[in-house]
């Protein structure tokens, strides 16, 4: 059994694998001197997947501190009674909040 098998094997075992990535991306650390790679997950070790995680999980930070700001952008603008075609930073700067 080959590899690229193992993944496809792995996926339709276990379905919540089906989002299992062909690839990891490890990214730089700042302890370490070596460039960001990606690797593929068959030869990926669980360190490498680790490290991974962790560049994943700042992404994702990052992207969901991005909607809680435009969220609270838009609840602010609508308190402030802004309309859809309103512009949510007029508004809000109008209405002295």
């Amino acid at each position: 059994m080959t590899t690229s098998i193992a993944v496809t094997a792995l996926r339709k075992r276990h379905i919540w694998l089906e989002a299992l990535p062909d690839t990891v991306s490890i990214p730089v650390l700042e302890a370490q001197q070596r460039p960001a790679a990606d690797k593929p997950i068959e030869d990926a070790t669980l360190d490498d997947i680790a490290f991974a995680m962790l560049g994943m999980e700042a992404e994702f930070n990052a992207v969901g501190d991005r909607l809680h700001a435009l969220r609270k952008l838009y609840n602010l603008a609508r308190q402030a009674g802004a309309l859809g075609s309103d512009r949510a930073v007029d508004a809000i700067s109008e209405g002295g909040r």
